[in-house]
């Protein structure tokens, strides 16, 4: 029923691409997320060469179903060097985010068979990529985790469906089959996921991750500069708060650098300290109240698909 172009092109069962997540999306995640239909996607912000070289070894020891790579264009060398791992690897789809990955590294990506798929929060940035070359696009709006921009999902989709000619996925604040039945009425052709798949027992998180997720409702979410000076939202904790109120009172770069520390600086002191709690989380987490919505990856995606597929049929028995 929800078999759609993004299927045809990615190989896969359903139109569902995991969002690449830093932390918990290690090669179990993953292979798991491919192993129930969907695209796995391995990061590599915060990797090395040889980290994404060790992951995409784990990960084909675990399935042997088509799995994606990120490309975090955080700088020229860095884009090329992981393009360059992912053509020797042949790694079948790659998507970028954060930044513009530059015609030079999706051409050459393009030229070995790659799909490059990059994530983009305006419709301005979605032409810009498409002129490059991208196969797809994923639309992400600001409900998502992680590196976000302004615009909602809800207004941002349709926009870049109707800006451009590739194929659009949609991402942010997707975590159930109304959210990805919604993607699609938006015309979109898949959709993205990222906090819904942290609370699986697949995703390999520090313990308190999953916790906080549970224990967060709709407003406990804010988007910050603090975590990596690009907005990014994340679990608005004391510290996050503290920057971002310090920030509105009008502090120059130089007064708010001991509020960014303070973010910083906690989370690498390990999961034991209350302050190494700073982490990416979407806006859906209020949807996740307990235990019983830890479930496993394959669980998540046959729920989604048969919600979207009851809701489908009820919308019809409307019209």
């Amino acid at each position: 029923m929800f078999h759609t172009i993004l299927c045809d092109m990615l190989e896969i069962r359903y139109p569902i691409l995991m969002g690449a997540m830093q932390g918990a999306g290690k090669p179990r995640l993953v292979a798991a997320v491919s192993e129930a239909g969907g695209l796995g996607v391995l990061p590599t912000f915060g990797e090395t060469e040889a980290d994404l070289l060790r992951q995409i070894e784990e990960t084909r020891a675990l399935t042997d179903k088509p799995f994606g790579v990120n490309i975090t264009p955080v700088g020229r060398a860095f884009t090329e060097k992981r393009a360059a791992i992912c053509i020797d690897q042949r790694i079948p789809v790659v998507t970028t985010g954060l930044g513009d990955p530059g015609p030079d590294a999706v051409g050459a990506m393009r030229s070995h068979g790659i799909k490059v798929i990059p994530v983009v929060p305006t419709v301005r940035h979605a032409l810009r990529v498409e002129a490059e070359g991208a196969d797809a696009i994923v639309a992400s709006g600001t409900e998502g985790g992680g590196h976000v921009g302004y615009i909602a999902t809800l207004p941002l989709v349709p926009q870049v469906v109707d800006a451009v000619k590739v194929p659009v996925v949609a991402a942010g604040g997707i975590g159930d089959g109304r959210g990805f039945l919604a993607a699609l009425a938006l015309g979109a052709v898949g959709a993205q996921l990222g906090t819904r798949l942290i609370c699986t027992p697949e995703a390999q998180d520090p313990g308190w991750y999953k916790e906080m997720i549970l224990a967060t409702n709709e407003e406990g979410t804010i988007v910050s500069k603090a975590l990596t000076g690009k907005t990014t939202r994340a679990f608005a904790t004391a510290e996050v708060r503290a920057y971002e109120e310090a920030r509105l009172r009008g502090l120059s770069g130089e007064e708010l650098k001991p509020f960014e520390r303070a973010v910083r600086q906690g989370r690498k002191k390990g999961e034991d300290y209350e302050g190494a709690r700073q982490a990416v989380v979407g806006q859906i987490c209020g949807m996740l109240k307990n235990e019983g919505d830890i479930k496993p990856v394959a669980q998540v995606i046959e729920d989604m698909i048969q919600q979207a597929a009851e809701l489908a049929r009820r919308t019809a028995s409307m019209l």
